[in-house]
């Protein structure tokens, strides 16, 4: 007697995927290929500002790639984001060249900073929460302790901590972004300039200042502590090239 076919009222289920599935796969595609972009920005930054990449020298972006053990479009997309910050300049046919900052370049940065960041710290003076004023504080104190033990690579990994919780401070992501590009490049003045014990002790200083400024909300004072702290560097530098 012949087998009976099924009569079962449910349709069979399809193997190919939904609307919802398909939409879902393609997120976490997109995810994966920013979080990619970032580590690639994120670990040739740091090469270039520590200078593990020295400057002025010339790089194959393929070798970047082997480097990194990173794909091409995600470090081709760093390195456009590093151009724009001006650490690289990728030149057609050659590779991308690692910039070097002449002392006019320095200065420049340093006479940029002078017109954003005393705003900058203002806004933070009249907006820092507790919670900012508390990390500050710890901040300071590891930064105390990095002297007395003469750790120069944690004092900058502190300088920089410091002045990213000042932009977040200012509740303002346009001027935060400013901010932080520009402490960010600035922040390979520590590994091209020879500095002493001297030196941290003067921007701790100056931090102490800026700190006391926010803490008591005054913007005037926030303003003036960080043209203080400027016009220190700039002078510092200046006082180490001549």
């Amino acid at each position: 007697m012949p087998k009976a076919k099924s009569t079962s009222a449910w349709p069979a289920r399809s193997k190919t995927p939904n609307r919802g599935e398909k939409s879902f796969a393609l997120k976490r595609s997109r995810d994966a290929a920013l979080s990619l972009t970032e580590r690639a920005y994120a670990e040739i930054r740091h090469r270039v500002i520590t200078l593990g990449f020295r400057p002025g020298e010339f790089l194959n972006e393929s070798l970047i790639c082997a480097a990194l053990g990173i794909g091409r479009t995600p470090v081709h997309e760093a390195l456009h984001r590093l151009q724009v910050e001006g650490l690289v300049q990728i030149v057609p046919r050659k590779g991308v060249l690692i910039r070097t900052d002449s002392l006019n370049d320095v200065i420049a940065l340093i006479e940029t900073r002078m017109l954003v960041e005393p705003a900058g710290m203002a806004l933070a003076a009249q907006r820092a929460q507790s919670h900012h004023l508390r990390t500050l504080q710890t901040l300071l104190k590891q930064s105390r302790r990095a002297i007395k033990d003469s750790d120069r690579a944690g004092y900058m990994a502190l300088d920089s901590k410091f002045h990213n919780e000042i932009v977040r401070a200012t509740d303002n992501s346009v001027l935060a972004d400013v901010m932080r590009m520009l402490h960010q490049r600035a922040s390979r003045i520590w590994h091209l300039q020879v500095w002493t014990d001297a030196d941290l002790q003067v921007t701790q200083v100056e931090h102490e200042a800026i700190f006391e400024a926010l803490k008591s909300g005054d913007a005037e004072a926030a303003s003036a502590a960080a043209r203080a702290h400027l016009t220190s560097l700039r002078r510092r530098i200046m006082h180490g090239v001549l």
